[in-house]
Order: C-alpha cells, then sequence, then structure tokens
C-alpha cells in the first residue's frame, strides 16, 4: 500500500476513534444521569433501568469498536495493516473503505461468523 494511501487511513482510524470515544463518554454521562435521576414511580424507574441497560450496552459496542481500531492503528505501524489475520492474504482495499478497522478479509469473516453461529446452536445466523 502507497504510503499516502497509509496516511489517509491512520488519519481516518484516529478520526473514527475520537468520534466513538466522544459518543462512548456522552451515552455514559446520560447512563449516569438516568441512575442519579431516583425516579419515585415503579413504572419510570422500570423504564429507567431499561435505559440504562441498554445505554450500557451500547457504550460495550463502542468500547469494542475503539478497541479494534486501536489495534488497526497498531497493524498499521507495524505494517502488517491490509493483511487478514487469519488467512494471511490481502484484504481487498474496498472492504478497508467500508470498515478499516477489520482484521479479516471478507471469505474469513464470513467463516469466523459460521463457526459462531455453529457454536451458538443458531446455524442459521451463520448464512449469507
Amino acid at each position: 500500500m502507497r504510503q499516502e494511501r497509509i496516511e489517509a487511513i491512520r488519519k481516518h482510524l484516529i478520526e473514527m476513534r475520537e468520534n466513538f470515544l466522544k459518543d462512548f463518554r456522552q451515552q455514559n454521562a446520560e447512563a449516569a444521569e438516568l441512575i442519579d435521576a431516583g425516579v419515585p414511580d415503579p413504572g419510570d424507574q422500570s423504564m429507567n433501568d431499561y435505559l440504562t441497560d441498554f445505554l450500557h450496552l451500547l457504550s460495550d459496542g463502542k468500547r469494542e469498536e475503539i478497541i479494534a481500531i486501536d489495534e488497526a492503528l497498531l497493524r498499521l505501524q507495524e505494517g502488517a495493516y491490509g493483511i487478514c489475520q487469519r488467512c494471511a492474504e490481502p484484504i481487498r482495499i474496498e472492504r478497508l473503505e467500508v470498515q478499516p478497522y477489520t482484521p479479516y478479509c471478507i471469505a474469513c469473516k464470513e467463516d469466523l461468523e459460521h463457526e459462531e453461529a455453529q457454536r451458538s446452536g443458531r446455524p442459521e445466523l451463520g448464512k449469507m
């Protein structure tokens, strides 16, 4: 991959990371506000609990994406970016443009999803 392309990808990953961190902090702050609100009505409390749990789930997803971005930045630094971590083949540039922090080519990602679906007892989830 050319150096200009690598630098553009690096900048994009850093920008994505900053945006995810901003969203993550905002969602955690919203969840903390809901917890601190102290709602007297049991029905309102139930909705409050649901929203708090939902915001925490969103935060967990953001955290995972931030980790994936950090790993992609490390691969860039080490010269391993754009190489599938499963089969060691190059990841198509079109895939990297859509999901720049992916560690897998499409074929390996589909295989992993299929394997996970089999382990979970829901093979229909691994079909594309």
